[in-house]
């Protein structure tokens, strides 16, 4: 096999690609959940966007298994960590139990530091939470605030994360925007020695909230 492996590379033949994962019907989503949720595998890496792309069109079929998912951000696979991330975050819309409401120190924890993917996948999961959910905003706000002074792999890496932070205030809308402290994280941003961070702060303080999405409702 090795061998075998050899000779692929050195002519140039790469394994078949995975086809983009999908929309599950409401039939296979708690057999994907029961997949991503294994041990071990890479099933549960493709089961986990499959997730992450039926969370985000129809979130009311993954929020029953709401509880399993969250578990899954303490897994010692990143890949699956990242992909609790994303979907807890794509449910909020749907949250009418309240469970958000328990989970949510766990889930912001990832802003404070440590691996960049699994940061950003939290400041844009916390944004969504806090459109759909604002009375979770008090909670939110100052902690991805914090991403300023949080330590990443390399100081490129909180510039990168800022930036991300910066888009999700700005969908958050103008009445965010505003807050003295957010306004005050923007202006410093602006002397970010990442070009694209620097620019991004400059048109935020020109225009606060000049990014809007709604997902469950005008921001603001």
């Amino acid at each position: 096999m090795p061998r075998e492996r050899a000779r692929k590379k050195q002519s140039g033949a790469q394994a078949p690609k995975r086809a983009p994962a999908r929309m599950l019907p409401r039939a296979r989503v708690s057999a994907a959940v029961k997949v991503m949720a294994a041990p071990s595998g890479t099933a549960r890496f493709h089961a986990g966007k499959a997730l992450c792309v039926t969370a985000e069109k129809d979130p009311g079929r993954v929020y029953p298994h709401l509880d399993t998912i969250a578990a899954l951000l303490r897994s010692n696979s990143k890949i699956v960590c990242w992909n609790a991330l994303r979907i807890i975050g794509s449910l909020a819309p749907v949250d009418a139990d309240g469970k958000l409401d328990a989970l949510l120190d766990a889930y912001l924890e990832f802003i404070r530091g440590g691996n960049l993917i699994s940061a950003a996948n939290a400041v844009q999961g916390a944004g969504r939470i806090a459109r759909c959910r604002t009375d979770l905003r008090e909670r939110i706000i100052p902690a991805i605030l914090k991403v300023e002074h949080a330590t990443y792999e390399t100081p490129e890496c909180r510039n990168v994360a800022i930036g991300r932070t910066l888009d999700v205030l700005a969908e958050l809308g103008p009445g965010v925007c505003r807050r003295p402290e957010v306004a005050a994280f923007v202006r410093r941003q602006m002397k970010n020695t990442r070009a694209a961070v620097a620019r991004r702060a400059e048109r935020m303080a020109a225009d606060p909230g000049g990014r809007r999405v709604s997902v469950c409702g005008p921001p603001g």
